[in-house]
């Protein structure tokens, strides 16, 4: 009986090589003629980075005009790194594109992911342990071959954005940060403008002052060569222990003075790094070292190997004392909690979020 039954029911069900056939495309996609199953459509999920939930936040590492820096660990792998917390603003875009751009230079900060919640802008930068220029400078002024070191740093760091047509436009020492070995890491790009090739100039009244360029403070056109006015000031405090104008709370006479008044060098300054202090300080950016004539040949430079110096083979003339885990502070659970405000379809950036593939390969893989 089981057996008749089994004919019955081919019998009812007959398989043509029309049905055959119909049935492999249905079930299969072969464009090359070979049949590869498809795959029904999975649930899209945010990667745990993209989550603040993913990380415990420890401190607050500074407070910008445009948001908070919180240090933080990546709670699968207990990474330290640095999440800038932002509110959305037009301008965040042109930080996001910077920082992309800057992996391609060991002497500037680089990000490991971005993402957002509805009204928040995260992004999760690498962590540089060992403070900035700014908390060095109040331990006083330092050695000519120190001043050499970092400098040759910043100038790389510098020419690689200024190579990729950006202009940071807020070159200060607490934007000058040191990684755990005290390589210079330049950091917040959140001021920098974009595609600086050529002739091409911009204005406005961006930046610290006391570090500004005279034509910034004019409100004159102006381009790469404010980045080098700053430079130059950073190296004048680093060499002598103090500003090379008025740095006052007043701004009207840290704006007088930075355009009418000269530096005075002292005496025991060697000779190379007074001259290039002085091109660095030109008032008049078409005279400024930097934008005009190539900065690595300057004397004082005479004895720095670029090739060693790029590849950060160089040993830096200070080791920074890296905080101990312990002191790191507690967890706010809560701060997380209420950073995340869900997702929804207002206010989201377009093309922002993004996930370095070679940290999730070594934090999240």
């Amino acid at each position: 009986m089981a057996d008749m039954r089994s004919q019955e029911r081919l019998q009812k069900r007959p398989r043509s090589p029309e049905n055959v056939k119909v049935r492999v495309l249905i079930k299969f996609f072969s464009p090359g003629g070979g049949g590869r199953r498809k795959k029904r459509r999975a649930r899209v999920r945010r990667p745990a980075p993209l989550q603040i939930r993913s990380y415990k936040l420890l401190k607050k590492l500074g407070q910008g005009s445009f948001g908070n820096v919180m240090l933080a660990s990546f709670i699968k792998s207990n990474q330290l790194v640095a999440i800038k917390i932002m509110k959305k603003r037009p301008e965040i875009m042109e930080e996001h594109h910077a920082l992309r751009i800057a992996e391609g230079s060991p002497f500037l900060c680089h990000a490991y992911a971005a993402f957002q919640s509805e009204m928040k802008a995260f992004f999760v930068l690498e962590y540089a342990s060992g403070g900035n220029l700014e908390a060095l400078m109040e331990n006083g002024r330092f050695s000519s071959s120190a001043v050499m070191f970092y400098a040759a740093e910043i100038v790389c760091g510098l020419q690689y954005l200024h190579s990729k047509g950006i202009v940071h436009r807020d070159i200060k020492p607490a934007n000058i940060l040191l990684d755990g070995h005290g390589h210079i890491k330049i950091c917040d790009f959140g001021f920098a403008v974009h595609n600086m090739f050529g002739e091409r100039t911009t204005r406005g009244l961006v930046g610290t002052y006391g570090y500004m360029a005279p034509e910034v403070m004019l409100m004159e056109e102006y381009n790469a060569a404010v980045d080098w006015w700053s430079l130059g000031v950073i190296l004048y405090r680093m060499a002598t222990g103090r500003s090379p104008f008025y740095n006052g709370r007043v701004r009207t006479m840290v704006k007088e003075s930075t355009i009418s008044e000269k530096p005075k060098y002292p005496e025991w300054l060697s000779g190379r790094l007074r001259n290039l202090l002085k091109k660095l300080l030109k008032k008049n950016p078409l005279h400024r070292l930097g934008t005009n004539g190539n900065i690595r040949k300057h004397p004082f430079f005479a004895s720095v190997d670029w090739v060693e110096l790029e590849r950060q083979r160089l040993k830096p003339p200070i080791q920074p004392q890296v905080p101990s885990s312990e002191n790191l502070g507690a967890s706010s659970e809560e701060l997380s909690l209420s950073l995340e405000n869900g997702y929804s379809n207002i206010n989201i950036l377009q093309e922002f979020s993004f996930l370095n593939p070679t940290w999730q390969e070594y934090a999240v893989g």
